[in-house]
């Protein structure tokens, strides 16, 4: 009977889709962080949301998911990468809502 491989790590679709998801969050937070420490962080997220500069600028935290797609797929970690474009998917799907409901 042949042993099964097991994949490395983060060669798993629902890692890659929770690192999708929280990177983007992680990288928003350090930016409020680096610009605008003075401010409490949900009067930081009330302005930008009254502004509607909220989704714009969680799009734009979307686009570093892109070192971590590449990483995945330059050490052959696929099912990671279908992950990370999973919750680029779902950041996508948010940013139409509220375009459209908003």
């Amino acid at each position: 009977m042949k042993k099964k491989k097991r994949s490395p790590f983060f060669d798993k679709q629902w890692l890659g889709f929770i690192m999708g998801l929280l990177f983007p969050l992680l990288i928003f937070y350090l930016y409020y962080l680096s610009k605008f420490a003075d401010l409490e962080f949900f009067d930081y997220l009330r302005s930008v949301h009254e502004y509607k500069l909220l989704f714009k600028t969680m799009s734009l935290c979307v686009l570093s998911n892109l070192p971590m797609f590449y990483l995945l797929l330059q050490f052959k970690y696929y099912k990671g990468t279908r992950g990370v474009v999973m919750a680029c998917f779902i950041y996508a799907f948010f940013v139409l809502a509220y375009r459209i409901f908003n």
